[in-house]
């Protein structure tokens, strides 16, 4: 009985070592492992090795779902340039209006949109009106787009045509100024020709209200700053609002 009880014991022992030895092996393997909790509508989970990706990696798929679809980079575009705004003025002569020494811009008061480029053409069927003695800057552009404008001369009959070729230009003979298209606030001053169609370009800021005039002294009186040189508004100066 004595060597069986050995026997049996001897076994015994093999088999408790063989297991704590296995159960030692899969300790180690353990570390490094999760499991995560089972997929809905009963999918199975998968094991994710935590150690195999680096931490910004994106999670593991769930067994049977399909990766979602990555989208082609696109690049963005700039939005058009907006198309440029005409503003259209015309100076009408004392004649035209039956008032002698009243020549009259019309409009005289006009809105123009915020941050935009705007091509401005003024018809003159007035005369010309030497500008006096300290005021001769004032027939230099100035705080507009380029700082030039076109000049083409016209006939009273036909203001739509031409008499002689556009020319270019960034002033004018100071003795050969009809009006100014003027305002202080903004910088801006355009001489304008007698008996011509002057174009310029310009560009409007932030939303805001400007008084413009006529610095060339065209009205009445001996010096030329009386009738509508002295109206409060409506001939010779009047209001942009930027909105």
């Amino acid at each position: 009985m004595r060597p069986l009880r050995r026997s049996l014991t001897r076994t015994f022992l093999v088999g408790a070592v063989a297991l704590v030895a296995g159960a030692c092996s899969a300790a180690s393997a353990a570390p490094g492992w999760s499991f995560p909790p089972s997929a809905p509508n009963g999918a199975s989970g998968a094991v994710v090795a935590a150690s195999a990706a680096p931490a910004s990696a994106a999670p593991a798929a769930t067994s049977g779902a399909s990766a979602a679809p990555t989208a082609a980079p696109t690049l963005a575009t700039a939005a058009p340039p907006s198309a440029p705004v005409s503003l259209n003025m015309t100076i009408l002569s004392d004649t035209m209006t039956g008032r002698a020494g009243w020549p009259v811009f019309v409009p005289s008061d006009f809105t123009l949109p915020a941050n935009s480029t705007v091509i401005v053409t003024v018809t003159n069927f007035d005369g010309a009106t030497a500008l006096p003695k300290g005021s001769q800057l004032y027939a230099k552009a100035t705080g507009i787009v380029g700082g030039t404008f076109t000049v083409t001369p016209i006939k009273a009959g036909a203001p739509n045509g031409s008499a002689s070729p556009t020319s270019t230009r960034s002033a004018l003979d100071p003795a050969q100024v009809s009006h100014t298209f003027t305002i202080l606030a903004l910088g801006i001053n355009v001489p304008l020709a007698p008996d011509a169609r002057t174009t310029f370009m310009l560009h409007t800021g932030a939303p805001g209200t400007y008084a413009w005039r006529c610095l060339d002294p065209c009205g009445t009186g001996p010096y030329g700053w009386g009738g509508p040189m002295a109206a409060t508004s409506g001939y010779m100066q009047g209001t942009l609002t930027i909105s």
